[in-house]
C-alpha cells in the first residue's frame, strides 16, 4: 500500500508497512516479506532522504531571504509579496498575535485544535495602551472590513477569503452580525435565512445565526479575533442599518436581543463587542445601552467598542459609559489629527482606527493608503481596520465602487501594504513605542500638523528604537542622544515592498539629517546598535 506522508509541507509518496507484512504461513514466507518490504521501502526512503536534505535546504534559504538585506539596492514597487526577490506568506501561522510575526501566538497548527489552543479572549494590558491575550502577550490588530462576511459569502467563499486574509496577516476583521443593505438578499443571508422570523430583535432565526456561529468559527480557526457589529445603525440613521427599526422597539425587545447575543456568544472566545454604526447614537442612546445591559446580564467576558460617525471617537458619544473598554477612532485620510487626541486622552484607554478612507473609494491611492495606517500607529494606536471596496461588501452591488470582483481585489497594493507595516512592528516593540507629538526626537523637517506632509515619529519608552514615517520624500533631523546606547543602525525602510536598506552605524550624539531619495514615502528605523536588532521587518 502507498501512501503520501507529509515531509515538510510536501507530499511524498512512501510505502505504508503493517503487521501483515510480517505474518505468513512459514517462517520463509514471513522473511521473504519482510526482505521484499524492507527493499521496497529502501528504494523509496532513500530518495526520500536526499529530497528532505534539499527541501531543508530551500528552506533555509526561503526564510533567510524572507528578512531584507542591507545591500543599499531596492526592490521594484510593485503588488507581490516579496523581500529581496524571494516570495513569502504568513499562512503558516494562525496564532492570534501571527506568530511568524513574532506577536502574541495561540499557536494554532491546524483548523481542528485551533478552539483547544486559543489565546482568547482579549484583555486590556498594562498602561492601558494596547491589548494582551490570554498569556499576556501583545496583539498588534492588522485589520480588514468585512462587513457582510455573514451574510453575504457562502462557506467555500468565506473559506477563500479568511485563508487570503490569513496569509497576508490580517488577524482582525470588522463584520456586521445583521446586514440591512449591503448585501445581495438583505436583510437575508446568501442562503435566504432570514435574521428574524418575526418582529424585529425579538424573533431570531435559528438558521441565520447557525451561519453567522459557524463563520465565526473558520475566523477562530485562523487565529482571527472578529469585531462583531451587534446593532449596525446605519449612516445618518438611515435604511443602511437597523436605526427605524430600533425606534420602533420597545426597550424590553432591545433588552431581549442583547441577552440573546450574549447568551449564545459568551463561549465564544474571538470576538469582541462593537455597538452602533456609521452614525451619531444620540437619538437611539437608551434603547442601544438596552441592547448593552442585556449582553453583560448574559456575557462579561468581551471587551467593548463602538462604531459612531466619522469624525468623532468612540467616547465622544459615550461618556462616562463603564462598559466601554477600548476606544478607536473614526476618521477621513489624515489619520494622525484624530489619533493624537485618543492619545492624549486621560486617563489611557487603547485605541485602534476603526474605520478611513477605503482602497478604491475617496480617490485613494496605495502612498494614502499607507500613510493612512502609519500615521494611525506612530500616533500611539494598537492597530489598523484597512478596507477595500469592493472587499467589504464582498460584491454585493456595483454601486459602492464601480465593481463587485471582491475576489481579484484581494491581491490589490493596500492588503500587500498592512503586511509590510505588520512585519515591521511586530519586528521591534511596537507597544512601547511612545508619539513625538513634541519633536524633541525628530527635530526639523517633519512638515505641518493637519497637513498631509506631515511625518509621525515614535520612540519606545527605553530608546531602544526610534520609527518615523515620511509620506514624501525629504531630508528630517534627529537628535542622536534620544536613542540609547553608543551607536545607533539606521535603515530606510520601503513601505510599499518591505525592503529594508542599511543606512549605517552613527554616534548616539548630536543631531544627525537624513535625505529619503525617490518620489514616494519611507518609513524610517534608528536602533541602538547594542541591541543586535534584525533589519526592520525580519522577526525571526
Amino acid at each position: 500500500m502507498v501512501a503520501y506522508r507529509p515531509v515538510c509541507g510536501y507530499k511524498v509518496e512512501m510505502p505504508v508497512l503493517s503487521l501483515g507484512n510480517f505474518i505468513g504461513a512459514s517462517r520463509m514466507t514471513e522473511l521473504v516479506n519482510l526482505t521484499r518490504a524492507f527493499a521496497a521501502t529502501l528504494a523509496y526512503v532513500a530518495p526520500c532522504y536526499i529530497f528532505l536534505l534539499l527541501v531543508g535546504a530551500c528552506h533555509s534559504e526561503r526564510n533567510t531571504s524572507r528578512a531584507p538585506t542591507a545591500t543599499g539596492s531596492t526592490a521594484a514597487r510593485s503588488g507581490q509579496i516579496s523581500s529581496g526577490g524571494s516570495s513569502y506568506a504568513l499562512g503558516g501561522t494562525t496564532g492570534v498575535g501571527m506568530s511568524d510575526l513574532g506577536g502574541a501566538s495561540s499557536q494554532v497548527t491546524s483548523s481542528a485544535d485551533a478552539g483547544k489552543t486559543s489565546a482568547y479572549p482579549l484583555k486590556v494590558g498594562p498602561g492601558s495602551r494596547y491589548l494582551v491575550d490570554q498569556n499576556d502577550q501583545p496583539m498588534f490588530w492588522v485589520g480588514d472590513a468585512a462587513w457582510s462576511l455573514i451574510t453575504q459569502l457562502n462557506d467555500t467563499d468565506a473559506a477563500l477569503y479568511l485563508d487570503d486574509r490569513r496569509s497576508k496577516g490580517f488577524n482582525v476583521l470588522l463584520v456586521n452580525l445583521l446586514e440591512h443593505k449591503f448585501s445581495s438578499k438583505a436583510p437575508a443571508n446568501f442562503a435566504g435565512d432570514v435574521p428574524f422570523t418575526g418582529s424585529p430583535f425579538s424573533t431570531p432565526n435559528e438558521a441565520y445565526f447557525a451561519h453567522a456561529d459557524k463563520t465565526i468559527q473558520a475566523a477562530a480557526q485562523r487565529g482571527m479575533l472578529v469585531l462583531l457589529d451587534a446593532l449596525y445603525l446605519g449612516y445618518n440613521c438611515s435604511d443602511e442599518g437597523w436605526c427605524a427599526e430600533v425606534q420602533a422597539a420597545s426597550s424590553a425587545d432591545m433588552t431581549t436581543w442583547g441577552q440573546f447575543l450574549g447568551d449564545r456568544f459568551k463561549n465564544v472566545d474571538n470576538i469582541m463587542w462593537v455597538i452602533g454604526g456609521d452614525t451619531d447614537p444620540t437619538p437611539v442612546r437608551s434603547k442601544v445601552s438596552s441592547v448593552v445591559d442585556g449582553i453583560l446580564s448574559k456575557d462579561t467576558r468581551h471587551l467593548f467598542t463602538t462604531h459612531n460617525q466619522r469624525g468623532a471617537m468612540t467616547i465622544d458619544s459615550w461618556p462616562n459609559s463603564l462598559w466601554l473598554t477600548i476606544n478607536n477612532v473614526y476618521t477621513d485620510s489624515m489619520t494622525y489629527v484624530l489619533a493624537r487626541s485618543a492619545y492624549q486622552r486621560a486617563p489611557a484607554m487603547p485605541f485602534f482606527n476603526i474605520e478611513a478612507y477605503y482602497e478604491n473609494e475617496h480617490s485613494m491611492n496605495p502612498q494614502t493608503l499607507r500613510a493612512e495606517a502609519y500615521w494611525t500607529v506612530l500616533a500611539g494606536a494598537m492597530g489598523y481596520i484597512f478596507g477595500n471596496c469592493p472587499i467589504w461588501h464582498f460584491g454585493s452591488s456595483s454601486t459602492w465602487c464601480g465593481t463587485t470582483d471582491w475576489k481579484s481585489a484581494l491581491n490589490a497594493p493596500g492588503s500587500l501594504g498592512m503586511y509590510y507595516l505588520a512585519r515591521l512592528m511586530y519586528s521591534r516593540a511596537w507597544h512601547t513605542l511612545v508619539p513625538d507629538w513634541d519633536h524633541t526626537v525628530m527635530t526639523a523637517g517633519y512638515g505641518t500638523f493637519n497637513v498631509i506632509d506631515y511625518a509621525t515619529t515614535a520612540r519606545t519608552i527605553d530608546g531602544a528604537t526610534v520609527i518615523a514615517y515620511l509620506p514624501t520624500n525629504r531630508t528630517v533631523a534627529f537628535d542622536m542622544s534620544k536613542v540609547s546606547g553608543s551607536q545607533a543602525n539606521c535603515w530606510w525602510y520601503d513601505p510599499s515592498n518591505g525592503v529594508a536598506t542599511s543606512i549605517g552605524t552613527f554616534p548616539t550624539s548630536g543631531t544627525k539629517a537624513f535625505t529619503a531619495d525617490g518620489s514616494h514615502d519611507w518609513v524610517i528605523v534608528i536602533d541602538d546598535g547594542s541591541k543586535g536588532f534584525p533589519s526592520p521587518g525580519t522577526t525571526k
